[in-house]
C-alpha cells in the first residue's frame, strides 16, 4: 500500500539526556574527586522559548538514590511543556548534612548558569522530590539564597539557588520529632541499608546529620519547618493518610507553619494512602502539579 499523508505536528519531540556532570566533589575521605551526575528531559529542538525547569530529587532515607528511576512518571509530564532534570546527591553513607541541600543548590545553580544550553528560564525554577528528596526539596525552598555562604558553595557561584516553589512528596519536614524518627527508620530502602534494624531511626536521621556537635541543633537547622519566612516561596504538599514511613503530621505542622508566615501552600491529603503510593503519581495530581509550575503567578 501506497498511502500520502499530510501530518499535523502537535506535539515537539524530546530528548533525554543522561549522565551530564554539574559538578565535581571530594570523594573517598577527602583524598580523591567524584563528578555528580544528572539527567534531563529537554526538547530536541530548542528555539527561542524558554520552559520552567522542575529539578527532581529521589528518595531513599538519605542513604540511596537513583537518578533514573522517576523518568517513566516524569517523562509525559515534561512533553507538556516543562525541562525536568533529575539530580544526583551525596547520601549519607559519603558525607553527612549539608552536604546533599549543597548539591541541590549547586545543580539548582548550574541549570539557571547554562539555561540557554537546556532551553529554560532562569526565573521559573522549581523543586520537586519524593520523601528524602521531598525533605531535601523543602530545605531548598525555605533557606533561598539567604545561606549564601553557608549552603551555597562550590561551583557556578555566579548565579543563585532561589526556587519559585517547591512541590513536597510526604518528604520529613521536622527533624526533631519521634514521628520524624519513626517515619524515616522503618523506610525500606533504609531497611536494607541497615540490614533488617528497622527499629534504628539513627539508620536514618543521625546518619544523615552526622555525630559531631549538637544533634539538636543540627536537627533544627534540617528542618524545614525550622526556617519558614515570609520570603518562603509557594509549597505544593503531598502525603497519604495511611502513611505509615513518614507521619503526616510532618506535612501538616509544614503547612501550618507556611500558612502562619502567610505563604502561599496547597496541602493534599491523599485518603487511604501509604508512603510512595502510585496514587501520588496518577493525571489528576500530575495536573496539579503542572498548574502550579504554569502559572504566573509564581516567577522569582
Amino acid at each position: 500500500m501506497k498511502k500520502k499523508l499530510k501530518i499535523e505536528t502537535k506535539q515537539r519531540c524530546w530528548s533525554l539526556v543522561t549522565d551530564i556532570t554539574y559538578a565535581t566533589v571530594p570523594s573517598w575521605y577527602g583524598a580523591t574527586f567524584r563528578d555528580l551526575k544528572c539527567s534531563v528531559c529537554m526538547p530536541k529542538v530548542r528555539g527561542e522559548e524558554r520552559l520552567p525547569l522542575l529539578v527532581w530529587l529521589c528518595g531513599g532515607a538519605f542513604k540511596v538514590m537513583d537518578t533514573e528511576v522517576w523518568w517513566p512518571q516524569w517523562i509525559e509530564f515534561a512533553r507538556k511543556g516543562c525541562v525536568v532534570a533529575s539530580v544526583e546527591y551525596r547520601t549519607s553513607n559519603e558525607e553527612v548534612f549539608p552536604a546533599a541541600l549543597c548539591d541541590v543548590k549547586t545543580a539548582i545553580r548550574y541549570f539557571k548558569t547554562h539555561a540557554d544550553w537546556y532551553g529554560i528560564d532562569p526565573d521559573r525554577v522549581f523543586v520537586a522530590g519524593e520523601s528524602a528528596g521531598g525533605a531535601l526539596a523543602s530545605l531548598v525552598g525555605v533557606t533561598g539564597s539567604r545561606t549564601a555562604g553557608k549552603y551555597d558553595v562550590g561551583q557556578w557561584l555566579e548565579a543563585d539557588s532561589s526556587v519559585c516553589g517547591v512541590i513536597d512528596y510526604y518528604g520529613v519536614a521536622d527533624m526533631r520529632t519521634s514521628d520524624a524518627e519513626h517515619g524515616v527508620s522503618t523506610d525500606s530502602s533504609c531497611v536494607t541499608a541497615v540490614q533488617g534494624d528497622t527499629n534504628s531511626t539513627y539508620g536514618a536521621v543521625e546518619q544523615f546529620l552526622g555525630i559531631e556537635g549538637d544533634l539538636y541543633k543540627l536537627r533544627t537547622e534540617a528542618s524545614a519547618v525550622c526556617h519558614v519566612s515570609e520570603k518562603t516561596p509557594p509549597f505544593l504538599i503531598f502525603h497519604g493518610e495511611k502513611d505509615d514511613l513518614v507521619d503526616s503530621a510532618q506535612s501538616e505542622e509544614l503547612y501550618r507553619q507556611l500558612c502562619s508566615a502567610g505563604v502561599q501552600a496547597d496541602y493534599y491529603l491523599l485518603e487511604g494512602e501509604g508512603h510512595g503510593a502510585d496514587a501520588f503519581y496518577q493525571e489528576e495530581l500530575m495536573e496539579v502539579v503542572r498548574q502550579f509550575i504554569t502559572s504566573d503567578r509564581r516567577k522569582l
